[in-house]
């Protein structure tokens, strides 16, 4: 894997030989890897092969790439260099080149005949790379040497729009978007770039994707972006809207910038709406703004709570799946006492069930808080006389 460990950035001493390489080409390798470009200009001249290559596919090129050498890949490009050479795990020199944010090799790389469509083993094409890593200038080359900014990689089926947002790289997302980078493209687990926006709580991102056509209603499996496992082992297969998504991932500017565009706030293809996630990530604000715009005060839970909060209810006593639970339920089972009043305010029934004839009541006096705090629920220490009596 000492490709991968390149791919970090990290810096690597030991490299097994491919037994046909040849003593000057290895000398020509790691004089490129030293960055020794007298060495290099030396050994080449004296007949080393170019293309020599290390144990793991690296040539001199990938070295100088690596390195950020900008005369030393133009020295090697013009004595034979193959500039799409691929190393065993399918990385080319122009790869390593965007990894770094080196404008200058990418330049030279792309000028010299680099494919900047030629992806890793991994599906991750050059353009995804740059995406991630943030620089808009390498980007820009990309794309004016014929990029596609709508490939899709091959492992989590993420585009290049979908890695920038990600990652928060904003400008990047914003060029993307003008060349024709698609807004309804959709990951190995559904996620859209508006999705990845709202779990990371960017509201320029997200006005970008709005302008460019994406719905903001989209679902995609219960606020699970990038972690099939867990989506298997504790989601049902639900469909949680961008404004689920960012009160799951605790963005609650985001959740009202939604709102304001527009959001359905009884949106429940996730078993549960936005205000009954509004309650268990303790956010008044969202609660009061989901009920102004027509939020149901006694939507029901239909499925069971995401993992994280059914643990806590378990913790407390409680039943671990309280289908059929109202928002003031959960909040009487959290011992929220500021979005209780909230609720029944906006016209809750306090007395609603859930499925299994549990009340409000119930949890509220028979629930039995411990010492500490979590941010899913508020946990109390003695008396919740003030809790039974809302």
């Amino acid at each position: 894997m000492l490709c991968l460990a390149m791919a970090a950035g990290l810096l690597l001493d030991a490299l097994p030989v491919r037994a046909q390489t040849s003593p000057d080409g290895l000398q020509l390798i790691t004089a490129a890897r030293q960055t020794d470009t007298a060495a290099v200009r030396r050994l080449l001249t004296a007949g080393a092969d170019p293309n020599s290559r290390y144990g793991d596919g690296t040539t001199a090129l990938h070295w100088a790439a690596h390195r950020d050498a900008a005369a030393l890949v133009t020295l090697l490009l013009d004595t034979g260099a193959a500039v799409n050479a691929v190393d065993d795990h399918g990385t080319t020199p122009l790869a390593l080149a965007c990894l770094n944010g080196s404008l200058p090799v990418v330049q030279i790389l792309l000028t010299a005949g680099a494919d900047a469509n030629l992806a890793r083993g991994n599906g991750e094409t050059p353009l995804m790379t740059a995406a991630r890593v943030g620089n808009l200038e390498v980007v820009r080359s990309l794309l004016a040497a014929g990029a596609d900014p709508n490939t899709v990689e091959a492992t989590l089926g993420q585009t290049a729009l979908m890695r920038a947002i990600a990652e928060n790289h904003t400008p990047v997302a914003r060029v993307l978007l003008e060349v024709g980078g698609s807004v309804s493209a959709r990951s190995t687990n559904r996620f859209t770039a508006l999705l990845f926006a709202a779990q990371q709580g960017n509201i320029e991102a997200a006005r970008l994707l709005l302008s460019a056509g994406a719905d903001v209603n989209e679902a995609a499996p219960d606020g699970i972006g990038g972690n099939t496992n867990a989506r298997n082992r504790f989601v049902e297969e639900t469909e949680a809207a961008a404004l689920l998504v960012a009160i799951d991932s605790e963005h609650a500017e985001m959740a009202l910038f939604l709102l304001e565009q527009g959001a359905d706030p009884n949106h429940a293809g996730a078993g549960r709406t936005a205000l009954h996630a509004a309650v268990q990530r303790v956010m008044p604000e969202v609660v009061t703004a989901l009920l102004e715009r027509g939020a149901d005060p006694d939507a029901r839970l239909e499925r069971r709570l995401p993992f994280v909060s059914r643990r806590i209810y378990q913790d407390n006593g409680l039943a671990p799946s309280n289908i059929g639970a109202t928002p003031f339920f959960l909040a009487a089972s959290f011992g929220d006492l500021e979005i209780m009043r909230i609720l029944a305010d906006a016209g809750a029934d306090p007395m609603l069930r859930a499925n299994d004839g549990t009340t409000a009541l119930m949890v509220a006096a028979g629930a039995d808080y411990v010492d500490g705090a979590d941010k899913y629920g508020r946990r109390w220490f003695g008396d919740n006389l003030p809790l039974q009596e809302t």
